[in-house]
């Protein structure tokens, strides 16, 4: 590649990575609960980026996203790690609230935790991108390289399994 294409493509990968980092990064701790290693992914896939043909990939951010997604799953095979729960998340500061309160919405988010690993990736990976993120099916169409009504059915789909696994750890529509 000559230095100014080089160059170019420097500033194209810079900007997506100010523009889109940010969220790829989350979406990338949604899946693996740890921030480093989150990071390290969102780094790995970047560096990858730098070392690609321009023409060779249609969507920059769905591309990144992807070799993310596959570096963080290298490397849970590879350390035997998986997604540990998120436990101080929980306990974020706010009003004094009842111990019996305090007691229960722990059980329930650990139940509700417990039906969540249940699910396979794609259900979680959807459900993160719509309920975490705010992500219109729109959108996780386009990062996800499919189309809008197929995400809506993962959603529907998702959602079913969901509620299913709920109600196996005890947990109804009216508790959550």
């Amino acid at each position: 590649m000559p230095d100014k294409q080089a160059n170019n493509w420097s500033a194209e990968i810079e900007a997506v990575y100010l523009r889109e980092g940010r969220e790829l990064w989350a979406l990338l701790y949604a899946q693996c609960s740890d921030s480093d290693r989150a990071y390290d992914a969102l780094q790995e896939a970047f560096v990858r980026l730098q070392n690609q043909e321009v023409k060779s990939i249609r969507n920059i951010r769905a591309w990144v996203l992807t070799v993310a997604q596959n570096w963080l799953r290298d490397y849970a095979r590879r350390q035997n790690h998986a997604a540990k729960p998120a436990d101080f998340l929980d306990n974020i500061v706010g009003k004094p609230a009842d111990p019996s309160e305090d007691l229960q919405k722990i059980e329930t988010n650990s139940r509700i935790r417990q039906a969540l690993q249940q699910l396979r990736a794609e259900d979680r990976e959807v459900l993160v991108l719509r309920y975490a993120l705010g992500w219109s099916s729109k959108r996780m169409s386009i990062a996800l390289n499919t189309s809008t009504s197929a995400i809506d059915m993962r959603l529907s789909r998702a959602r079913k399994r969901l509620c299913e696994e709920l109600e196996k750890v005890g947990i109804d529509h009216e508790t959550v």
